[in-house]
């Protein structure tokens, strides 16, 4: 079996958007004093529209408001609305009004208590919501409908008062209800077609996760030389975490891209700060190991395996005994075919921790495409051979034949070649990895164009390595484009 150098850095990374171009003349000038750019945040802090007539019938009946036992009113014979009755049932709970003035304008029902701290203000919120203007109606906007939570930042005005003050009566994990006066809301004029005028608001809350963003705010607002003059480590920690328990958040979710894109964010904001002091450089190396090591976690679930290399190799570097580091590096290169430097690799986190269950699943699963590779490998030698004797007995006359007929003058390619090619193909595809290399064993010229065939085929793609008497082929997967 043969191993090839690998260039573990030639692969695209996913992209982060930028919310302004940079002018790269500008950037190449001998004047230039650099750039400042922002990364565009997605889904933050803002409501979204919701058109019911492009979801699912069955899921917009699943989002109407409805009224529970428990709020049910009594009309006590006046003639009340169904949002009046809900209105009155509420007023008559103890501690319901949540205003700071006490004036009814924002009325809660817990449904499931949440646990931990109340949301803190400026706090990073990630929220499932349905609002509704009448009962018995579907929701006028539902990231439900939308199956996706968002992201609301408190206190930067891009949502109405009473939903900011609600979230900020609310814990994580917390369901309620909440009435929402029209004044605290969307006022008189209200927001047609969607919201009528002088519109109270019922909308059903559930906290997915917070992120205090105490310190926050200020980094960003400052110029890079106010943050080396003023910022000390600890004001740059707060920053990081904040970037990573987002990350941690996304890739929870198993959403690794923007996962990636956070934790690679927190490592550029580590890489720029001035150290100050050994102490410091204590705590930002710790740091930047947790980052690293999470981004190439993230890269490994995207098969972005030369870029998890890369990490994994940056947190080696730093600390020889990190058996995630370990483990996910062997498990990269399994990803790539490399097999041997993934056998090195897992035997070294193997060595840390002897009993790790899932360490000792991965070298058994390298092994397993160790043995399927040199069958693979045995069946190609075998075919040269085999093909060797017949082409011996051969006579001129057929050759020329072949040449007559289009083919080149080395054969044509074998139905056994062509079943050995397709068989290991398709066994690749269903693999975990995303490069083959392929026996360095002579081919004609038309095994070869069967090589490529097949894979385009099977929406692939081969690369030529080495040249002259040391060119060798891979098959590698296309990678999906990551925006």
């Amino acid at each position: 079996m043969n191993s090839y150098a690998l260039n573990y850095d030639d692969e695209v990374e996913p992209v982060t958007r930028l919310k302004t171009a940079i002018d790269i003349a500008e950037l190449g000038s001998s004047n230039s004093q650099g750039v400042e750019f922002e990364v565009e945040n997605e889904n933050e802090g803002q409501e979204e529209e919701t058109d019911i007539h492009t979801f699912n019938k069955t899921e917009v009946v699943s989002n109407i408001c409805l009224i529970s036992d428990d709020e049910e009113e009594d009309d006590d014979g006046e003639y009340l609305t169904e949002v009046e009755k809900l209105w009155k049932r509420f007023s008559r709970t103890i501690d319901s009004d949540i205003t700071p003035a006490q004036d009814g304008g924002v009325l809660k029902q817990m449904k499931n208590p949440g646990t931990g701290d109340i949301i803190p203000y400026e706090a990073l919120v990630t929220v499932h919501y349905n609002a509704y203007t009448e009962v018995g109606q579907p929701p006028y906007d539902s990231t439900r409908l939308r199956r996706e939570p968002t992201k609301i930042r408190l206190t930067d005005g891009k949502i109405v008062k009473g939903f900011e003050l609600a979230l900020l009566s609310m814990r994580k994990n917390e369901l309620s209800r909440f009435l929402i006066r029209q004044d605290y809301a969307y006022g008189q004029m209200g927001c047609p077609p969607r919201i009528p005028q002088n519109a109270n608001i019922i909308m059903d809350i559930e906290v997915i996760h917070f992120v205090a963003q105490d310190g926050v705010e200020d980094y960003y607002e400052m110029t890079p030389e106010e943050r080396r003059s003023k910022l000390v480590y600890n004001d740059i920690e707060k920053v990081v975490k904040a970037e990573n328990a987002e990350a941690k958040q996304y890739f929870d979710g198993k959403n690794y891209h923007k996962a990636f894109g956070k934790y690679r964010h927190a490592i550029n904001i580590l890489e720029s700060y001035h150290l100050k002091n050994e102490s410091e450089e204590v705590q930002w190396k710790k740091q930047l190991q947790k980052v690293n090591l999470n981004a190439a976690m993230c890269c490994y679930n995207l098969k972005h395996f030369r870029r998890a290399i890369t990490y994994c190799n940056l947190v080696l570097k730093n600390d020889q005994d990190c058996i995630k580091a370990h483990y996910f590096k062997g498990k990269a290169l399994h990803g790539l075919g490399s097999f041997e430097d993934a056998i090195t690799s897992l035997k070294a986190a193997r060595n840390i921790d002897p009993s790790n269950a899932a360490v000792s699943s991965a070298l058994k699963s390298v092994a397993k495409s160790i043995k399927e590779y040199q069958h693979f490998e045995k069946s190609m030698y075998q075919r040269m051979f085999s093909e060797a004797n017949t082409d011996s007995k051969t006579s001129e006359e057929p050759k020329k034949e072949l040449e007559v007929l289009g083919e080149n003058v080395y054969g044509p390619c074998s139905d056994a070649f062509k079943n050995l090619v397709q068989e290991q193909l398709k066994k690749f595809q269903d693999s975990n990895m995303t490069e083959m290399p392929f026996p360095s064993i002579h081919m004609t010229e038309s095994e070869i164009k069967c090589i490529l065939t097949t894979a385009v085929t099977l929406g692939m793609d081969v690369k030529q390595r080495g040249t002259g008497s040391s060119v060798h082929y891979e098959v590698y997967k296309k990678s999906v484009k990551l925006e």
